[in-house]
C-alpha cells in the first residue's frame, strides 16, 4: 500500500508518530553523549548526533539487503522510546511560566512558529518530494534494496535523508522529514537562549533567522536540507568558540560535519573549510590522534557509499565515488539560476510574485553595521565569504543552499559582546520581512489544515496542490497491476507499480552508458510507458510506443503557490516495446 495515495491516519495522528520517533532519537542521543561527549549532552545536540549515527548505520544495513529488519527493530525501538521520554521533554510549567513575560516581538515569532509548524506537518506536494525523497523510502520498504542507481538519476541523489525518512513511513507517517527540519531549528533557539543572557538579543537572532521567505520551502517537505546546514553552523560555532580543541572535541565537530555531506553531498564543501578551520586548531594538541580518529571517521562515512557506487554504477569512475550523477548534470546545477538577476541580487529580488520564497531576504546588509566586531565575529564571517565564493564557482547559487549563511551569520552574532547595542531597534527592522513572510506562510498554513485534520481533505488538498497528484491518481487506476512502467513525469513515489523513471536520458549518455541503459530497461521488462501529451517527437522512446492504452482528460498544474497555477496537461498510457529497444530507441 502507498501511504501517499492511501493513508493510515490524517496528519494530526502521523505528526503524534513523527514526534515520538523524534523524542526516541533525543532519547538515545542523550544516551550516546552522556557516554562518549558529556559536554555536549543537550536535548538538541541528542538529536543531531543520533539522527546521523542511526541514518549512517541504517543505510549501511541497507546496501547489505537488511534494510527491512533494521527498519522494523529500530521504528518500533524509537517509538517506544520516544513515548517514555515524552514527559520528560515536555515541561508544561515551564511552558506557562513562559508565556506570562513574553512582549510583542516574542508573540510575533511565536505565532510565525505556530504557522511554520502547521506548514511542516502539512501534506507532500513538492516535485522533489514526490519523486525521490519519498519515493526511495517507499522502493527500499517494498523491494529491501537500494534502487538501482543506473535507471533512476533522482534516486541516485537520495542521502541519508530519505533513508531515516523510511522509519516514520513504516510506521504510517510521511511528515517526518518536514518535522524533522522544524524540530531542529526549534532546538537549535533553544541552544542559542543558553548561549546567550540578553532576552533581546536572542529574539533579534530569532527574528534574523526565521525572516526569510525560502524558509517557507526549507521547512514544507521531507528535503532534509535545513537539517544539514543546522549541523554546520553548529560546528563551526562549537569549532570557534572553543580556545583549545580536544580530541572529544574534534570527534563531534568531524561527526557533525560529516554527518551533513551524507543527508546532502553538497555539504562536502562547507564542511571541507570549517573542517579544515577545526583541524588547524586541533593540530596544536595530539596530533596523532586527531590524524587516527579522521581516517576512522572519514571511513565510517565514506568508505560504504563508495564501496556501493562502486559496484553498482555503469562505467564506474574516480567521480561516481561519492555520487554516480553525470558531470553534465552537476554543471547545470552549477548554473541554475531561480531568476535571471546578477549574483548576488538572485538571491534578493524575486523573478515575480509567484516566487517569494526563492530569496533569501535582506538581513544581510545588518553584518555591515558598526557592531564591536569581536575575533569569532570576524573569524565566521571571513570563513561565510570564502565557502559563499567556493560556492558561486564551484556549487550552486540558489536562495535554498545559500540559507545555510543566514545560520552562520547568526552564530556571528552571539560573539558580539557590546551590551550596549539596541537590538529591538535592529529588531524592528527585520519585523516587515517577517510579517511578509508569515502573511504568504499563513495562506499556506490555512489552506492546509483541512488536509491534516482529515483524509478526505487530505486527498482534496492534493489534487489542487500536491504535483502531479490527479494524474498519477489516474494513472493507478488504469494501469494493470502487474504493469511496468517508465514515465517521463516526476511524481514517481505516488505510482503503486514498479517503475523506472527517464532522467538519465536528458543527458548526453555515451554509446556505452545507453546501451547499458537501455539492457537494464530490458531486464526489467517494462512493458508501459506514461507519457505526457506534450512530449516531444524527438523523445528517445517514442518509436517503441505500442498501441496507446488509455488517454487521460485535462489536468490543471498542481502547486501549493495560486500565481504558479496556469498550466494544462494530460497524460496517456501506451504499450512500450521493451524487447526491440535497441532498435527503435533513439540514440
Amino acid at each position: 500500500m502507498n501511504i501517499l495515495i492511501e493513508p493510515i491516519y490524517n496528519g494530526l495522528i502521523q505528526t503524534l508518530l513523527s514526534l515520538s520517533i523524534i523524542s526516541g532519537f533525543i532519547f538515545f542521543g542523550k544516551k550516546i553523549n552522556h557516554f562518549f561527549f558529556k559536554d555536549y549532552d543537550h536535548i538538541f545536540f541528542n538529536l543531531l548526533i543520533s539522527l546521523i549515527i542511526f541514518s549512517q548505520l541504517i543505510k549501511i544495513f541497507s546496501y547489505l539487503g537488511l534494510f527491512k529488519e533494521v527498519n522494523l527493530i529500530l521504528a518500533y525501538l524509537f517509538l517506544l522510546m520516544g513515548i517514555y521520554n515524552f514527559s520528560k521533554i515536555v515541561n508544561f510549567s515551564r511552558i506557562k511560566n513562559f508565556f506570562k513575560l513574553i512582549n510583542t516581538i516574542e508573540i510575533i515569532i511565536i505565532f510565525a512558529l505556530l504557522v511554520f509548524l502547521i506548514i511542516s506537518i502539512s501534506p507532500p506536494s513538492m516535485a522533489d518530494a514526490l519523486d525521490y525523497h519519498y519515493g526511495v523510502p517507499l522502493y527500499l520498504l517494498k523491494y529491501n534494496q537500494i534502487p538501482d542507481l543506473n535507471l533512476w538519476l533522482f534516486g541516485a541523489l537520495a542521502g541519508n535523508g530519505e533513508i531515516i525518512n523510511s522509519l516514520a513511513i513504516f510506521l504510517g507517517s510521511d511528515n517526518f522529514g518536514s518535522l524533522i527540519q522544524f524540530t531542529s531549528l526549534v532546538l537549535f533557539f533553544i541552544f542559542l537562549k543558553m548561549e546567550i543572557n540578553q532576552k533581546n538579543k536572542l529574539s533579534f537572532l530569532i527574528v534574523f533567522i526565521i525572516c526569510s521567505p525560502t524558509l517557507l520551502q526549507l521547512i514544507s517537505g521531507p528535503k532534509f536540507l535545513l537539517f544539514p546546514q543546522i549541523l554546520t553552523a553548529s560546528a563551526l560555532y562549537i569549532s570557534v568558540k572553543l580556545k583549545k580543541i580536544k580530541i572529544i572535541d574534534f570527534i563531534f565537530i568531524t561527526i557533525l560535519l560529516m554527518g551533513a555531506t551524507q543527508f546532502k553531498l553538497s555539504f562536502l564543501l562547507s564542511g571541507f573549510l570549517i573542517g579544515l578551520f577545526t583541524l588547524y586548531k586541533a593540530l596544536k594538541y595530539n596530533q596523532l590522534k586527531i590524524l587516527f580518529s579522521c581516517f576512522i571517521l572519514s571511513s565510517f562515512f565514506f568508505l560504504p557509499t563508495a564501496i556501493w557506487n562502486y559496484s553498482q554504477v555503469l562505467n564506474f569512475n574516480y567521480l561516481n565515488l561519492f555520487s554516480p550523477v553525470p558531470t553534465e548534470m552537476i554543471d547545470n546545477l552549477k548554473t541554475y539560476r531561480e531568476n535571471n538577476f546578477l549574483y548576488p541580487l538572485n538571491l534578493i529580488f524575486p523573478k515575480s510574485f509567484g516566487h517569494v520564497s526563492t530569496i533569501i531576504g535582506f538581513q544581510f546588509l545588518l553584518l555591515f553595521f558598526t557592531f564591536k566586531k569581536t575575533k569569532e565575529f570576524k573569524i565566521i564571517i571571513f570563513i561565510t565569504l570564502i565557502t559563499m565564493c567556493f560556492h558561486y564557482f564551484f556549487g550552486m547559487s540558489i536562495s535554498r543552499i545559500y540559507y545555510e549563511f543566514i545560520l552562520w551569520c547568526a552564530i556571528s552574532f552571539v560573539f558580539i559582546k557590546d551590551k550596549n547595542i539596541d537590538y529591538i531597534f535592529y529588531t524592528k527592522l527585520l519585523i516587515p520581512q517577517l510579517l511578509l513572510v508569515i502573511c504568504f506562510s499563513l495562506y499556506f498554513a490555512l489552506t492546509s489544515i483541512p488536509g491534516i485534520i482529515s483524509i478526505v481533505s487530505r486527498d482534496k488538498f492534493m489534487i489542487k496542490n500536491s504535483h502531479n497528484y490527479e494524474a498519477m491518481k489516474w494513472a493507478n487506476k488504469n494501469l494493470p497491476q502487474e504493469a511496468k512502467v517508465i514515465s517521463n513525469i516526476r511524481s514517481v513515489a505516488l505510482l503503486n507499480n514498479e517503475f523506472v523513471p527517464t532522467d538519465w536520458i536528458n543527458f548526453n549518455l555515451s554509446s556505452n552508458q545507453l546501451n547499458g541503459y537501455f539492457s537494464l530497461i530490458k531486464q526489467k521488462k517494462i512493458n508501459y510507458i506514461i507519457l505526457m501529451d506534450n512530449t516531444p517527437e524527438d523523445f528517445i522512446f517514442i518509436n517503441c510506443l505500442g498501441d496507446k492504452f488509455a488517454q487521460s482528460g485535462e489536468f490543471t498544474k498542481s502547486t501549493r503557490n495560486p500565481f504558479n497555477r496556469n498550466n494544462k496537461y494530460s497524460l496517456s498510457i501506451y504499450h512500450f516495446n521493451h524487447k526491440k529497444l535497441l532498435d527503435c530507441a533513439k540514440k
